[in-house]
Formats: structure tokens, C-alpha cells, sequence
């Protein structure tokens, strides 16, 4: 698996990002992958997730939060802006607030890949006495056993990506704060396979952590902190079937 690295690759190729994101799921031999994304079969969509894996995604294409999927919450404070619109999910929050979407859907697995697109990533108001607006932020939340217990990775306005673990009301910063990308619009994706969680963007890993314990249920979360303004232009979540 890649190290930590100060800035991702771009990447075009679908086919390797979603073979890639899978692996994490479970082991693809090398010389499989490797022929699986050079010759992808002609009458095979490559990209189609394997009979043993459940997925759940949502591309926003109505005209307002689809309600059967989703619903307003928050972890501090109170709700902002939250709109569908042009194929995005567009979301505003208030000063000091974390507040966003949840899935409906509690999901119990072990091993999957939650990734999301991030449409935009927008600063947030400036506050009284700044000489400026301060960075904003995008997060993909990973929320565990109900409770306030999460994974975040996050892409902040600057293009700094940064990696959380808040468990029993504390907060550790899992990356070595060199993490970042060039790209407005990519896709961030956590996942796992057992104790072991993976932080990456289009379908690269940039961080690799062992984190031991965590509850197989959980639900996904999208938001930004603050008055960020965050926009998605869509979310996955692949489960491997028990």
C-alpha cells in the first residue's frame, strides 16, 4: 500500500480506481488487477461491484433531498442551507456548527468503501475581527454504533486534506498534515477491512491506519464545518456481503 504522500496523482482510468477501491474489500491478486485494467472485457462493464458486495449510492439527480435516503443532522450546533439543485447536494452550514446529511440507512459490515464526490468546496464567512474569510471545508463522515463516534477526510478550500478518528469524546489527527491535491472536484473515499482504514482520493491511498475496535454498524454523513459551503455531486457506499 503507498505511503503518505504530499500530492496525489491524477487518474483517468476508471476501471483501476474502482478495482482498486474493491481490493480494499477484499484481495485481488496483482496479476489479475493488472489485466483487468488493461483489457477490460468489451461486453463487461469493469466497474460494476462483484455478486458478494451490496451497494447503496445516490447522484442527487431530483430536485430536493431524497427523504427515503436521508436526513438532516447535526453533531454540534444548528442546521444551515441544505438544497439539491442542478444535480448537486448543496450544503451551508451555521458559525460553530457541524451539521449536514446522515443516511437513513444504517449499514453493518466490516469491510467497505464509502466515497463521495465533492461538486465544490467553498470558505466560510468571515467571523468578527478576522482580516478575511477562513478556509472551508468538504467531509465525508463515517459515523459508528449510532453515537458521535466517527472517521472524517476531509478537503478544505486550500486543497489541505486532512484525516480525524473522534472516539469517546476525543479527537486525534491521524495524517502527518502533508496531505493535498490540486484537484476542486474529486472523489474522497474512506475505507476498510477490518482494523485496517484507508484514507484516498480517485481511488489512491494516501494514508493507511490501524484503528482496532471499531463497531461494525455505521451510517455516512456529509458535511462542513461551520459556514463552510460544501457541494456533492454524488456518494457510494459497497459493503461486502456475510
Amino acid at each position: 500500500m503507498m505511503n503518505c504522500i504530499n500530492q496525489f496523482r491524477m487518474t483517468s482510468d476508471r476501471a483501476r480506481v474502482a478495482i482498486f477501491a474493491l481490493s480494499c474489500l477484499f484481495t485481488i491478486p496483482a496479476g489479475l488487477a493488472a489485466q483487468q485494467t488493461s483489457n477490460p472485457p468489451s461486453n463487461q462493464s469493469t466497474s460494476a461491484p462483484p455478486a458478494n458486495v451490496q451497494r447503496w449510492e445516490d447522484d442527487f439527480s431530483g430536485d430536493k433531498l431524497d427523504e427515503a435516503k436521508w436526513e438532516r443532522y447535526s453533531l454540534e450546533g444548528g442546521a444551515g442551507k441544505i438544497a439539491v439543485s442542478d444535480g448537486q447536494l448543496q450544503q451551508r452550514g451555521t458559525n460553530n456548527s457541524r451539521a449536514g446529511v446522515r443516511t437513513k440507512n444504517t449499514f453493518d459490515a466490516d469491510r467497505f468503501v464509502v466515497e463521495a464526490t465533492v461538486a465544490k468546496v467553498g470558505v466560510r464567512y468571515p467571523e468578527l475581527g478576522s482580516s478575511g474569510p477562513p478556509p472551508g471545508n468538504a467531509i465525508v463522515t463515517v459515523l459508528f454504533g449510532g453515537r458521535a463516534d466517527r472517521i472524517e477526510w476531509l478537503m478544505t478550500s486550500e486543497g489541505r486534506l486532512e484525516a480525524w478518528l473522534m472516539r469517546d469524546d476525543k479527537s486525534e489527527r491521524l495524517d502527518s498534515k502533508s496531505l493535498g491535491t490540486r484537484e476542486k472536484s474529486p472523489r474522497l473515499a474512506v475505507a476498510r477491512r477490518g482494523d485496517q482504514v484507508y484514507f484516498m482520493l480517485n481511488g489512491q491511498t494516501g494514508l493507511e491506519k490501524t484503528i482496532k475496535s471499531l463497531p461494525s454498524t455505521f451510517s455516512v454523513m456529509l458535511y462542513g464545518f461551520g459556514s463552510s459551503e460544501n457541494n456533492w455531486d454524488s456518494v457510494t457506499v459497497q459493503t461486502l456481503k456475510r
